[in-house]
């Protein structure tokens, strides 16, 4: 939970082992007895304690006396030097009253001692005359001091007297002086040197010496130095804690924000680092300690499952105390993600000297608090940092993308953004729908998932997720008969995935789906992977064209049809398996073929190239009488045409359509000639809009070779759309 940044006013709460410290204190105080007052100072910088301290001797004070007149006065409270003064004296007479109900004369001597400085023009200073201060009175405290006398040194001897003759002890303590005016702060000393002074009264001053000592000789025009040794009697620097303390106090915070994480959510190795060589050398204090805590818990809270807690912590210490750092790391997202690329020694090196201007510009003009513990947290939460940057400290701690992306490391660009933003990036999937998807969803429950990260343009996410638990990176295995629904859903849905594929460098999106079976089929055993396989292949469910897939993968690693080498550890399955798969694979596509399956969804005649493998003339006869009707032939068109992007001045989408294929179906003049007729029919709308958009393309590519003798028969997209366009409205015109 969060933290109030606010001392702790009870010795139990004490973490820092100073009870014994503010124990021996107090017990100081109450024993001895003092002639006049007595002054001890508690000396500390910014969130030093001070104030837990302070309450602590306070707390023991009140539990080993109850005679002592205890006030706590807080001079932030008044406005000005002269209100500090006259509020002093007045909450003074109420805390004796309070604790000695018969002590009324006391009361009301300091009560109209108060009333005395209320009327003065002048707040006396450091060696002004007090009798200055005794000039004016109201009606109402001449009348109180019987015209005796208006002498100010007469009304405090009488006090004086009095509190003797009560036997009173009086214990004030004034902390956060430090924070006051120059004015105030001379004023608090001048009361506590001058104004009251008073016998067995007992004044704890907490505040930071450095910035009192500046104030006092500021306004003394002198050595602040001198001036307080003369009002301090005793001088107490505050304890420094101990580091280990302080430690134990973040490890408790800690702990108590994380609760009972899971191991594997617990990276030990680069929690030790982190702390050892960057969150250690920030926290110092207490103080910090909650600062630090509450950020984290904030953010955790928001982002629980969703981040490594590791790394949440490292961006977390950046934030808090390297903040002109922190504000600019989202800017350098494509350098510090992600790993240095290794395909060439000459591109390593451009990669590492992007990386060291990226860390050169964050750390400019010495912005950072302490360089060094920066750097290292930085190279703990960017793996390409530290190889770039040369780091020898490190437990070696490398880029895993596929274990990255199951824990959620800020150095993966898909899980980057969410670090800064609190929130999930729009393509993401929460790790917990993930583990239900893995682990616990049924069948059914698997497909509804997966339709709707379909249609929410989350596909591709999901595979790299489910090929990334698959491939172990996840500690926890994918048992068996959770590996095998995983391939029946995916196999049977993968027909309806239509997804574009974006860039030069796009991984083919029919990769993916083997991508995640081969390491999948691993679970499974040996014994029953086979039996399993065939099922998959007799699944009426699973189109032919995704059987290719898969056979033509199983295939590759007997070196079959490829001019690779067997690959003995790469196979699934053995030989004479493989041989009957072929069997039920080639029955499966004549199926198709002989129902008008294979026409009847786009990419339904994949299969074909795996089949011609197997049996060349079953494919070539095929060819020769597939083409029945213009439908039919819209969608051999389709099959022949390839989707990709062609680079010129400018990066384009493009269509091509082989027409060397396309006439191992028909003639292509007469396939020109008769998609002409047909895209002025409503037929041709009933199309899905990837086939209509092949046949433009095609329409188009021939168009051209016909006018200008152009033969690559690359269209470009934007082409495509524009006379698609065209096409349908005069239809419905």
């Amino acid at each position: 939970m969060i933290s109030p940044d606010l001392p702790i006013m009870k010795s139990s709460e004490d973490k820092l082992n100073r009870e014994s410290f503010a124990k021996s204190l107090a017990n100081v105080i109450l024993q001895s007895a003092f002639p006049t007052s007595f002054t001890v100072g508690l000396y500390g910088a910014w969130g030093s304690g001070k104030t837990s301290l302070l309450n602590m001797v306070i707390e023991q004070i009140e539990c080993s006396s109850t005679d002592v007149v205890i006030l706590r006065f807080n001079p932030w409270l008044c406005s000005d030097p002269k209100q500090l003064i006259t509020q002093f004296f007045k909450q003074l007479a109420s805390a004796i009253k309070m604790k000695k109900p018969t002590a009324d004369t006391v009361c009301e001597l300091v009560d109209q001692y108060a009333d005395i400085f209320d009327a003065a023009s002048l707040i006396p200073y450091a060696g002004a005359a007090i009798a200055a201060a005794g000039k004016i009175f109201t009606t109402k405290a001449r009348k109180r001091m019987n015209r005796k006398s208006n002498d100010m040194q007469r009304q405090k001897d009488e006090i004086i007297r009095t509190m003797v003759k009560e036997n009173l002890k009086i214990i004030v303590s004034i902390d956060d002086i430090d924070r006051l005016s120059e004015e105030e702060i001379i004023a608090v000393f001048q009361l506590v040197k001058a104004l009251a002074d008073f016998p067995n009264a007992v004044y704890l001053l907490a505040f930071d010496y450095d910035v009192v000592v500046r104030a006092l000789g500021t306004v003394q025009h002198g050595d602040g130095r001198e001036y307080l040794e003369k009002v301090i009697q005793v001088p107490f620097e505050i304890p420094t804690p101990s580091m280990a303390s302080i430690h134990d106090a973040l490890f408790s915070k800690l702990n108590g924000i994380l609760g009972d994480i899971p191991d594997n959510r617990w990276d030990k190795a680069t929690w030790a680092e982190l702390f050892q060589y960057g969150l250690k050398i920030y926290i110092k204090s207490i103080r910090d300690v909650i600062r630090y805590s509450n950020v984290f818990y904030l953010k955790y809270q928001l982002l629980q499952g969703e981040t490594d807690p590791v790394d949440l912590l490292g961006l977390t210490c950046l934030q808090v105390f390297e903040p002109a750092i922190y504000s600019t790391l989202n800017n350098y997202k494509d350098i510090l993600c992600g790993a240095i690329g290794s395909y060439s020694y000459d591109r390593q090196k451009i990669d590492e000297e992007k990386i060291k201007k990226a860390v050169s510009h964050i750390f400019s003009d010495g912005i950072a608090a302490n360089e060094e513990a920066a750097t290292s947290i930085l190279g703990i939460l960017f793996p390409k940092t530290e190889a770039a940057l040369g780091s020898t400290y490190s437990f070696g701690r490398y880029y895993d993308h596929r274990k990255f992306l199951i824990n959620c490391n800020i150095a993966v660009p898909e899980c980057f953004d969410r670090y800064f933003s609190l929130s999930l990036e729009d393509d993401a999937i929460s790790t917990a729908t993930m583990r239900k998807l893995i682990y616990e969803a049924s069948e059914k429950e698997l497909v509804t998932y997966i339709t709707q990260l379909y249609q929410d343009g989350k596909i591709i996410r999901l595979l790299e997720e489910i090929e990334a638990y698959a491939n172990k990176g996840d500690s926890k295995n994918i048992p068996s008969e959770r590996a095998a629904i995983l391939i029946r859903c995916l196999c049977r849905m993968w027909s309806s995935f239509e997804v574009e594929e974006k860039g030069f460098f796009t991984i083919p999106f029919a990769w993916r789906l083997l991508f995640c079976v081969d390491p999948l089929l691993e679970e499974i055993d040996m014994v029953e992977r086979f039996s399993f396989l065939r099922g998959i292949f007799e699944d009426k469910m699973v189109e032919p064209s995704i059987l290719a897939l898969l056979l033509r993968d199983f295939e590759i690693t007997h070196g079959r049809y490829t001019d690779k080498a067997p690959n003995e550890d790469k196979q699934a399955i053995l030989l004479d398996e493989l041989l009957k798969l072929e069997s039920v694979f080639k029955s499966r596509c004549i199926n198709a073929i002989d129902s008008g399956a294979a026409l009847s969804q786009y990419g339904g005649l994949n299969f074909l190239w795996m089949l011609s493998q197997l049996d060349e003339e079953l494919v070539k006869h095929i060819k020769e009488t597939l083409v029945t009707d213009d439908t039919s032939l819209a969608k051999v068109i389709s099959y022949c045409t390839s989707r990709g992007k062609t680079a010129a001045r400018l990066v384009v989408e493009t269509r091509q359509v082989n027409k060397e294929t396309l006439s191992e179906f028909i003639d292509v003049e007469d396939a020109y000639s008769r998609m002409n007729v047909f895209v002025t029919t409503h037929e041709f709308l009933l199309l899905s809009k990837e086939t209509k958009k092949d046949v433009v393309a095609f329409l188009i590519a021939v168009r051209r070779s016909k006018e200008t003798s152009q033969t690559e028969g690359f269209v470009a997209e934007e082409i495509i759309n524009e006379e698609l366009q065209k096409i349908i409205s005069t239809i419905q015109s």
